[in-house]
């Protein structure tokens, strides 16, 4: 039900809005993100969270095969999915990105359109510094935030004006209290300030999935408690969930 709910209102934007032009983009010249609604490909990018990994069925319990589902509800959309596991900002850059641009080049010269563009990146970015001091944290934070920038930029440039893109922040699955300087909870709201920051000058829409793994969704909604910080499939619904809010394409009060 709730898939088709979701279906419904995307179908309702597309031809409420339309797909038009929305004149030229700016990186220099921030602007409130504005949906557009979806086109001829939904693609998905990040690291194994946007891979699917631990769940029993990635091909069907994935957020972005979950967002698929119901975009294919309200009309035909082919999903790529060029996610990699341990994908880290620096990587993205170097590897999955430019293939990101190779197929949005592509399709923009075929005269086809590609929107909306989720990614979650950064992530690992923190993982691979969380034993070690706060210089090094630090530092991760600075090469994610730079290297998110020149991805948003990047994907924008190739995606054109009417391409929906989203990034997602992260769920904190270490607990704590991010108010308690240099605490693990800390550096997921450093890392969470930065993504924010860098969309919004971009008119890129965030699905706030920190926010919506509040209230102890950090372990009902992953494997945390079992030594596994991947979401579950539960979790990935609610990012699913969170993401199509964010893109504009319904309205809902999250779970």
């Amino acid at each position: 039900m709730r898939r088709r709910t979701i279906a419904f209102l995307i179908l309702a934007l597309v031809l409420g809005a339309g797909i038009t032009g929305a004149g030229a983009w700016s990186a220099r010249q921030p602007r409130a993100y504005a949906p557009h609604g979806p086109g001829a490909t939904y693609l998905a990018l990040g690291d194994s969270l946007a891979w699917g990994a631990s769940l029993a069925d990635s091909a069907s319990e994935s957020y972005p095969a979950l967002i698929h589902a119901a975009l294919a509800e309200a009309g035909t959309i082919e999903l790529v999915n060029l996610s990699v596991p341990g994908e880290t900002s620096g990587s993205f850059v170097a590897w999955q990105l430019p293939r990101a641009v190779a197929l949005l080049e592509a399709a923009r010269r075929d005269g086809r359109r590609i929107s909306p563009i989720t990614l979650d990146i950064g992530g690992n970015d923190l993982r691979n510094v969380e034993r070690a001091g706060p210089v090094a944290r630090e530092a991760a934070i600075v090469a994610a935030r730079r290297n998110i920038a020149r991805s948003l930029d990047a994907l924008r440039a190739a995606a054109g004006p009417t391409a929906d893109i989203a990034i997602m922040t992260y769920y904190n699955p270490y607990g704590g209290d991010p108010a308690v300087h240099g605490s693990d909870a800390f550096w997921v709201e450093r890392l969470n300030a930065a993504i924010r920051e860098e969309a919004g000058r971009r008119g890129v829409a965030v699905a706030d999935v920190y926010l919506a793994f509040e209230g102890g969704r950090a372990y009902t909604h992953t494997f945390a408690l079992l030594g596994d910080i991947h979401a579950n499939a539960q979790g990935h619904a609610l990012i699913a969930e969170t993401f199509v809010t964010a893109l504009g394409y319904r309205r809902a009060v999250l779970p």
